[in-house]
């Protein structure tokens, strides 16, 4: 299967905003998995003065370190790519604050900043989608556009938007909305509308990315409608500063790199999450949920255009309570993507394969599947790692993901192999995802995802 490629623009400095170089850091643990083709620093309203070689150079540090363990990556997923060509792809975006169209982009005297040039060519290079994570303000990825407008023919320029897939924390500039404005629907573009400047932070509540660790933070929301200041119903213990010392920073020479937390945990990993091919993500279809949040096209007040946002789960908590919010399509799954973040650290501090764990191997033959109302359907893996200690099945009826208006309770379903009864009422697909989770340590998971369609002529 063929890698999604990424271009992250970044707000990375040494202040006390470390998230950046936090994400950073995870990023290059999943290199063999998303093809980077763009590290690139920008400024923000958090960082207005930034997209100088000062902060190039922090990321050109993180790939240095890197570079010393990837022997050891190597020895456990091959196809990381070479420190080297990290830093050919790593470059200053423009310097300047993004404030309004002309005054930070869209100016002819940024067409040939190495940043915007960088996502024109990795944009021209294939025909494959190029996944673009704001971690930072948007005024490069602007300038960006602008310029591809004013070089290519009409023709060019068409296939050039249709590939960018972009991925905003939130709005840290004015760029973001000038993109979403002036290309409408022949943009693709996911974030929850802030305004863009340092005031905006106080709308983060209303964003699905706070879900990766805002439990007790103010872009922490119960219901992604009130700015209750945090939530319940995750493990807060897995982003903690102690489990980050136990599971990161102890483990390693890269892991020493990880900074402690100051506000909020990985603020921008959410970006990049639901790309990693785990089984479970559709980076292709960022409805369907995942480690990175689930998103559905629609019209926000305020927006000219449909843009993919925010969308609700109602998630079981570890304190025996339903949650629903947009920010629990993220915390969610935060034990298994924080297991598997410790795992792949582990995996920097030896070559040895046999002394770290594994993601367990999911197989089946098939993973869509048939049906009208009433039918049975077997679902089933055929191969799993059957030599790993204290494997632990279950399977998760996703009724959000395709809009369901029932619940199949799985709950009590621990084997390989299930049958369901399809709803009578069923009248959309059927999302049933399958998790194998081992005994560690840590334990990491893997997961397959069932999809049980609904012909509409068998509704009738």
């Amino acid at each position: 299967m063929e890698k999604p490629r990424y271009i992250a623009l970044t707000d990375i400095s040494t202040g006390i905003e470390v998230d950046d170089r936090q994400s950073l850091i995870r990023l290059l643990l999943y290199s063999n998995e998303i093809q980077i083709e763009g590290l690139i620093a920008v400024t923000s309203c958090f960082l207005k003065n930034g997209a100088k070689k000062h902060n190039e150079n922090i990321i050109h540090k993180i790939i240095n370190e890197y570079g010393k363990v990837r022997h050891n990556l190597l020895a456990h997923k091959n196809d990381h790519p070479t420190s080297e060509y990290l830093d050919s792809v790593t470059f200053c975006g423009i310097d300047k604050y993004g404030k309004a169209y002309g005054n930070g982009f869209c100016e002819e005297k940024y067409n040939d900043n190495a940043g915007v040039r960088q996502i024109i060519k990795a944009a021209d290079k294939s025909e494959t989608p190029l996944f673009i994570g704001l971690w930072g303000g948007a005024n490069t990825l602007a300038q960006a556009v602008w310029t591809a407008e004013r070089e290519k023919s009409e023709a060019d320029f068409k296939s050039f938007l249709s590939k960018l897939r972009v991925y905003s924390i939130s709005d840290q500039d004015s760029a973001g909305k000038w993109l979403r404005d002036t290309y409408g629907d022949r943009l693709y573009y996911v974030v929850s509308p802030s305004r863009p400047d340092r005031s905006g932070s106080r709308e983060y509540y209303k964003a699905t990315w706070p879900g990766i660790s805002a439990d007790r933070n103010g872009h922490g929301s119960e219901n992604g409608k009130d700015r209750t200041g945090g939530f319940s119903g995750a493990d807060y213990e897995t982003v903690s500063n102690r489990w980050i010392k136990n599971n990161i920073i102890k483990i390693s020479s890269y892991g020493k790199l990880y900074p402690k937390t100051r506000f909020i945990t990985e603020g921008d990993t959410p970006a990049f999450l639901g790309l990693i091919s785990n089984g479970l993500n559709a980076p292709g279809n960022i409805e369907y949920g995942g480690w990175g949040g689930r998103y559905v096209l629609q019209k926000i007040d305020g927006e000219k255009h449909r843009i993919y946002s925010n969308s609700s789960d109602t998630v079981y908590g570890v304190d025996g309570e339903f949650h629903t919010s947009p920010q629990a399509t993220v915390w969610r799954w935060r034990e298994d993507f924080q297991n598997d973040f410790a795992g792949r650290m582990l995996w920097t501090s030896t070559d040895d394969f046999n002394s770290v764990n594994h993601n367990p191997v999911l197989r089946s033959e098939q993973t869509v599947v048939f049906a009208k109302p009433n039918e049975k359907v077997k679902l089933s893996v055929k191969s799993y790692d059957e030599n790993a200690s204290g494997m632990v099945f279950s399977w998760i009826h996703y009724p959000e993901a395709a809009d369901n208006d029932f619940y199949i309770d799985l709950s009590g379903e621990k084997s390989s192999e299930i049958e369901i009864t399809v709803p009578s009422k069923a009248e959309s697909d059927i999302h049933i995802i399958f998790r194998a989770t081992n005994g560690g340590p840590p334990p990491m998971s893997s997961y397959l995802r069932f999809i049980i369609k609904i012909k509409q002529e068998m509704l009738v």
